[in-house]
């Protein structure tokens, strides 16, 4: 019985996190600069490449499926990987500390963009990419604090039985 509760306090934390991680990238991206120009050209690529597409093979629903499955991806492995790996690993070590939480949670998903194409690369956009870095490393963190705040702050507990009679006696 205590499993089935936990699993359901885990969805319920994983429901309020995932969004809650969602807004705060939504909000650095309408504030940060490198952001913005990130954003902006992957639009104006995805952009000729839905026409150049849709010209080429006339079915421009297949571009557009394309990427839709591009965009759940990297929703996927950006704002619910992170948080739901840490939320099982916290519920699995019975870890209740919100550094664990908002830490580990914002290193992985800050991790993530530098890991995926094969880390450390010398660029002349450095500090737009750390800035970026950043970003990302506070909306895990964020989502990492929601998920803490909702159940991670439990996890591990267990009733005694015992505590909780000898509680009651003394009072």
């Amino acid at each position: 019985m205590r499993f089935l509760g936990r699993l359901i306090l885990l969805i319920l934390g994983l429901i309020f996190a995932i969004p809650a991680g969602a807004l705060t990238l939504a909000l650095g991206v309408f504030s940060e600069p490198a952001a913005q120009e990130l954003v902006a050209l992957i639009g104006t690529a995805v952009f000729d490449l839905l026409f150049v597409e849709a010209a080429r093979n006339g079915n421009p629903d297949a571009v557009i499926a394309e990427f839709t499955l591009g965009f759940a991806f990297v929703s996927l492995v950006l704002l619910v990987a992170p948080v739901t790996f840490v939320a099982i690993s916290g519920e699995v070590t019975g870890t209740r500390s919100v550094i664990f939480y908002g830490l580990v949670t914002g290193l992985i998903t800050a991790a993530i963009p530098w890991l995926m194409r094969g880390g450390f690369v010398e660029t002349a956009a450095l500090e737009a990419e750390w800035r970026i870095t950043a970003l990302l490393f506070v909306t895990g963190a964020v989502a990492g604090f929601v998920y803490w705040l909702i159940t991670g702050r439990s996890a591990g507990r267990r009733r005694d039985p015992a505590a909780r009679d000898s509680a009651s006696l003394r009072s």
